[in-house]
């Protein structure tokens, strides 16, 4: 087995214990506001600036 296999293989192993812990329940919504928040910046602040067409 490859080392980059083996190291594949720890870290997905490790994933439904994650999952499963209660520490999702305050990184989804978190995440889900900063998800929120920076398209919301984008799209009202930071707004690509269009030529005008001739």
């Amino acid at each position: 087995m490859s080392f980059e296999t083996y190291y594949l293989h720890l870290i997905f192993a490790r994933i439904p214990s994650l999952l499963s812990s209660d520490l999702i329940l305050f990184i989804l919504p978190a995440l889900t506001i900063s998800i929120l928040f920076f398209s919301f910046k984008i799209m009202f602040f930071e707004t690509p600036k269009l030529r005008k067409v001739k």
